[in-house]
């Protein structure tokens, strides 16, 4: 049996509500946070299962959303050469993940894909969700870039940098908190899909760059690569003028001083350093992304 009802009753109810409770909420995030109560309380705001269903959200998006399926095409494979390359990507990025170290290592699975885009870019978002556009895999040399970038990428996910990010935003923080919660249609799922669309552009702070820096150049450490690998993109980059992927990271001049310090104060990074062109796979590397 249907209920007719006025427009007013149908629409100006549910919408004045959740603007009251969305308003008060608001007010008391605010409060906490003027208060000092915000810093380092990412964990108490978004766990580890909060982290996994935002990433499924956003990765949900990019079929369901014509928006998204327009700015982030998913790479289909037009050819076996193709599938070569995605099969050899995906598991440079799984060899990755399973070098962490278990105290790193999230309760969620980590996903993998290409998007078909020439943007030189790469992110990953809450949840072990890892995005590369085709674009960047043009740009870079070798194995040991591509790890790097990828190792530098699934630091911010392991380190949970997206919780101390949204422990400072307290507004996105109470969206996200209703995108986990709305299951009906209507303006408060718009509202968190919204929200959940803006993980991929929030802001790490040098710390946290800097802490992602050093994860993609452990990480090389670990997979045997050279662990210089992300330093040479970075000094390449610069002399060709800021890439996607380098554009919303803050300015540091000294990162590439940094890696090498970390690499010189290491013993076994050092020695892996210096084997030069051995353990960066340019030839294998360049031999597939030939396929784009």
């Amino acid at each position: 049996m249907s209920v007719i009802r006025s427009a007013s009753a149908s629409q100006s109810r549910p919408v004045t509500r959740f603007t009251l409770v969305f308003a008060a909420l608001f007010s008391i995030s605010a409060f906490v946070q003027c208060a000092g109560l915000f810093n380092s309380a990412g964990k108490f705001l978004v766990s580890e299962s909060d982290e996994a269903k935002l990433g499924a959200q956003f990765n949900k998006s990019l079929s369901s959303n014509d928006t998204v399926k327009r700015e982030m095409p998913v790479f289909v494979p037009r050819n076996a050469a193709q599938a070569e390359l995605q099969s050899y990507i995906i598991g440079l990025a799984q060899e990755i993940v399973a070098s962490l170290p278990a105290s790193e290592r999230p309760s969620y699975p980590f996903t993998y894909t290409l998007i078909d885009k020439d943007v030189e870019n790469a992110f990953a978002v809450p949840g072990g969700y890892v995005y590369i556009y085709t674009g960047i895999l043009k740009k870079l040399k070798d194995e040991s870039e591509l790890m790097g970038v990828l190792g530098h990428e699934i630091t911010h996910v392991t380190h949970h940098h997206y919780r101390e990010q949204l422990a400072e935003n307290a507004a996105l923080s109470i969206a996200l908190q209703t995108a986990l919660a709305a299951s009906n249609a209507g303006q408060v799922t718009q509202l968190a899909a919204g929200a959940v669309g803006q993980l991929a552009t929030l802001k790490f702070t040098r710390t946290d760059e800097t802490d992602a820096d050093k994860g993609g150049t452990l990480t090389l450490g670990r997979v045997r690569r050279n662990p210089m690998g992300i330093a040479a993109y970075f000094t390449r980059a610069q002399s060709m003028g800021v890439p996607e992927w380098l554009s919303d990271h803050p300015g540091n001049g000294n990162r590439v001083s940094a890696i090498t310090r970390i690499v010189n104060g290491d013993p076994v990074l050092k020695a892996l350093a210096a084997q030069g062109e051995a353990n960066k796979f340019a030839q294998r590397y360049q031999s597939h992304v030939a396929a784009l």
